[in-house]
């Protein structure tokens, strides 16, 4: 009887990035190049280990050390990270840490993402900060009333704190922004905007959006930062396939 003979195959183990490469990838997807020199550089606390678990949190709190240590990770990113004490992190552990370039890339405002997710076309930026849009106008596939709007803003954020709705429910075109302001208000109008999404409604903007008949939502700060995170954590997992990552969500913190 013959038998034939499969050749070997040897499977090459998967390289890990280590903290300049990850911190090089948030210089590319954050374009931290157009933010001021204080912003760029989001290595923390340096390390030499590969990273092959990462963690994502928004800011420290009093059990970080121990979950790290719990979840085997090599290194986490934090949004805010004033309050972090290196000398309690466990040893060789790496810090990344991103604060205004995370805002305005990675919650609500100037987002491909975000818009690639919504099916947003015709995006094109909305208003300005030092040379950088602060948010972004789109198109949806098709017409929504608000309250399927709403439903889909829940389902991404697990929740809406706020809405104001001033009589025009069919929505088309819509802004996305990190504050609202009469300004960006007025110029969504200018531009046909029916629904502006933001994180927190503030009143001075009301009676602009009353006299657009504009639908506003405020979605949450915490909320808009989870999401960040999470959308974060996903362009690693897509970008280094060996790299496994653990998000802290206590929504309660």
């Amino acid at each position: 009887m013959n038998f034939s003979v499969l050749p070997l195959v040897v499977l090459e183990s998967v390289p890990m990035p280590n903290l300049a490469d990850i911190a090089g990838f948030l210089n590319l997807v954050l374009d931290l190049d157009s933010f001021p020199a204080e912003e760029r550089n989001v290595i923390y606390a340096s390390s030499a280990r590969s990273i092959r678990r990462l963690g994502f949190a928004l800011e420290p709190w009093s059990t970080l050390p121990s979950w790290l240590e719990h979840e085997e990770l090599d290194a986490i990113f934090l949004h805010r990270h004033n309050n972090l004490d290196r000398d309690e992190l466990p040893q060789g552990r790496g810090v990344l840490a991103c604060g205004l370039p995370f805002d305005e890339r990675l919650t609500l405002g100037f987002v491909p993402r975000l818009a690639d997710i919504l099916g947003l076309r015709a995006r094109s930026p909305m208003g300005d900060r030092n040379s950088r849009p602060i948010g972004m106008i789109g198109e949806l596939p098709k017409m929504q009333t608000v309250s399927q709007w709403k439903r889909v803003l829940t389902d991404m954020y697990g929740g809406i704190d706020d809405t104001w709705s001033f009589g025009n429910d069919e929505i088309i075109r819509i802004a996305i922004a990190n504050t609202i302001t009469p300004a960006l208000v007025q110029e969504a109008a200018n531009r046909d905007v029916q629904a502006f999404i933001t994180p927190q409604l503030r009143e001075q903007a009301q009676s602009n959006c009353k006299t657009a008949t504009m639908t506003a939502f405020g979605v949450g700060q915490k909320r808009v930062e989870l999401w960040g995170l999470r959308a974060l954590s996903g362009m690693i997992r897509e970008r280094w396939s060996g790299v496994r990552t653990a998000i802290f969500e206590d929504r309660g913190q």
